[in-house]
């Protein structure tokens, strides 16, 4: 009873309608005529009295971590990477988060909730590889990625099509799958009264951008169809997914990101981060897929080296599914495509060839500018810091921090060479 009044403060202050919505995806049905405080209750008995039962209906990342803050012990905060969407423990508060810091992703449980799960969790986790639902929820995740939204109708059509290929005509695994599954839960979106009703990737913020952007890509009538491999490998390790992993251009960018000194979690997060910024639409994409090349300048040692790093994540994110194309590439589709123009210079310039709002102004050249910095002593300490074969006779007046650098590389002044003059 103690334990079940700890459990009660947890759900206080949630809504009537948030309160049925965490019972239905941790499997109990809250009739919405009930009383706030009966449903309270009714939850809180619920989560102390059936652990075998609400952990089999909690996703594989949920259970995953789980695990993990089992394992730390009870009031243990682990520091995590910031996902890019919460679990559904964390939103139903049994799981406690801190995002103040800026730097990490905090994680707590809570002791109350730890004494219910600990005995069962690692049940739970061995229950969802035997049965195969981890695998189905890959694959469900894995089309949501390379697709980013899509007709609720046509995905189940789709999942149907392809499990029966699978596994042939017993298709009870699947019907229950979709009938309990708190994933399909969160990813469906549907308003009543309008035609809108479909599922979509936990990472799209806003579908609805999504559908009205393909208007602008009218060659592209119908969704790519992928294997079902192909959508195990891009619906796995969430709530980090990569997508086109073994083909030249992913294992291209990979070296390059393990030669900067990744871990192999590191180079996936990393990945992530460009699968994830690859989808936008304007040239705003040089400050973030080309990020990861600013970021490690210090590690890169010359502007060949450079210029070939550009070029490894262009080739990469060229090759990946974008959700506006329904999950073709830009090199597949011909729209989208990412160039990178090099001139004498050693200047590389990206460039979104369907981004005409975005474009790189030439740098202009200021005489003297070496002399200048030879006046004043400059000089030298610039050459320590700087990549080798810098053009120091290319300034311009005046470069504000959001400007573009004038080396051409298309990234902003403050994220590029700024960042080794500040």
């Amino acid at each position: 009873m103690k334990e079940e009044k700890k459990i009660a403060g947890i759900f206080r202050s949630f809504l009537k309608y948030e309160l049925e919505d965490i019972g239905n995806l941790f499997g109990t049905h809250l009739r919405s005529r009930m009383k706030k405080s009966e449903m309270i209750e009714g939850l809180a008995y619920y989560i102390s009295s059936y652990p075998e039962k609400w952990l089999a209906h909690m996703p594989e990342r949920d259970l995953r971590l789980l695990g993990m803050l089992v394992e730390a012990g009870p009031d243990k905060e682990m520091e995590l990477d910031f996902p890019p969407y919460p679990s559904v423990l964390e939103a139903a508060g049994l799981v406690d988060y801190d995002d103040s810091d800026g730097n990490f992703h905090r994680v707590r449980l809570r002791k109350e909730i730890f004494e219910i799960a600990a005995p069962y969790v690692d049940g739970a986790i061995a229950d969802g590889e035997r049965s195969g639902f981890f695998d189905i929820e890959r694959v469900v995740l894995g089309y949501l990625n390379l697709y980013g939204v899509v007709d609720f109708d046509y995905f189940i059509d789709l999942m149907v099509d392809y499990c029966e290929n699978r596994f042939g005509p017993d298709l009870l695994r699947l019907k229950e799958y979709f009938r309990y599954s708190p994933l399909l839960k969160l990813c469906h979106r549907s308003e009543p009264g309008k035609l809108w009703n479909h599922v979509c990737s936990p990472c799209v913020e806003s579908p609805e951008e999504v559908v009205s952007g393909r208007a602008l890509y009218g060659g592209v009538e119908s969704f790519k169809r992928f294997s079902w491999e192909e959508a195990m490998a891009a619906g796995r390790n969430a709530p980090f997914f990569t997508c086109g992993l073994g083909s030249p251009e992913a294992s291209a960018m990979e070296d390059m990101l393990h030669s900067f000194g990744n871990d192999d979690n590191g180079v996936m997060l990393e990945m992530h981060d460009i699968w994830m910024n690859s989808q936008m639409l304007d040239g705003d994409i040089a400050d973030t897929v080309f990020d990861t090349v600013t970021r490690y300048g210090d590690r890169i040692g010359s502007l060949d080296r450079y210029n070939e790093c550009l070029h490894i994540i262009a080739d990469y994110v060229n090759s990946l599914p974008k959700w506006l194309l329904k999950g073709y590439s830009p090199e597949e589709s011909g729209y989208m495509r990412v160039v990178l123009k090099p001139d004498p210079a050693y200047r590389t310039a990206p460039v979104c060839e369907d981004s005409p709002r975005w474009s790189m102004p030439r740098p202009t050249i200021s005489e003297g500018y070496t002399d200048l910095i030879e006046k004043n002593g400059a000089l030298e300490k610039l050459s320590s810091i700087l990549p080798e074969g810098f053009p120091f006779g290319m300034a311009i007046p005046h470069v504000a921090p959001d400007d573009p650098c004038p080396c051409g590389s298309g990234l902003k002044y403050r994220n590029c060479h700024g960042r080794n003059l500040s």
